[in-house]
């Protein structure tokens, strides 16, 4: 199985199921968005509503944009490279899901008087993102081959998303950001224990 069944090891059963693949990891400190943020202020009214907020809810909302965007790139690239049903369905579920979510993040951020980050943001510098030599590798491949590789770095990149819904959910206040958090929390590590049959 090149991922453990373990889940307090996720991080690590990961890192060993792209270092498998020979495929380095991103990192990086960069934020998703040079907008400077409040350390602690009130929602206007709007989407964001009332509650309270702080930076750390802007700063969630900024850097899961770009993560929700590279999770739609990764699936999008299954389009002419798989004949594989579940990776098919799965890709074509996580652009619905993702976009809704970036919809949703990004009124909170005008509501908090906030731009959302561009969309021509990369974001690969950002921890948890993958990086361009990993994308271009995926793209050279097709067949069971971007199968295993595509789910691998999809486990990957799932993981660094549940790490971010769970730093924001012990550090922000703002309740509907903590109930997307639970929300991709749950839902992606799901999808973790998934991938975890299906490359097993």
């Amino acid at each position: 199985m090149l991922l453990g069944a373990s889940w307090r090891s996720r991080t690590v059963r990961v890192a060993v199921a792209a270092a498998a693949l020979c495929v380095p990891l991103a990192t990086g400190c960069a934020t998703a968005s040079g907008e400077s943020t409040p350390s602690a202020t009130t929602a206007a009214a709007g989407a964001g509503g009332t509650t309270g907020y702080l930076e750390e809810d802007v700063q969630f909302s900024l850097q899961m944009i770009p993560h929700h965007r590279q999770t739609i790139e990764l699936a999008e690239l299954s389009d002419g490279r798989t004949s594989d049903a579940y990776v098919r369905r799965l890709s074509a579920k996580m652009i619905e899901d993702e976009q809704a979510d970036i919809t949703l993040m990004s009124s909170w951020l005008r509501s908090w008087n906030v731009n959302p980050p561009p969309e021509d943001t990369a974001g690969h510098d950002m921890p948890g993102m993958l990086g361009p030599t990993q994308i271009a590798e995926l793209k050279r491949r097709s067949g069971g081959e971007f199968d295993r590789m595509w789910l691998t770095l999809l486990a990957k990149h799932l993981d660094s998303g549940v790490q971010m819904a769970e730093t924001v959910q012990g550090k922000g206040i703002h309740g509907p950001t903590a109930e997307l958090a639970g929300k991709i929390i749950a839902n992606q590590r799901k999808l973790i224990d998934e991938i975890v049959k299906q490359v097993a």
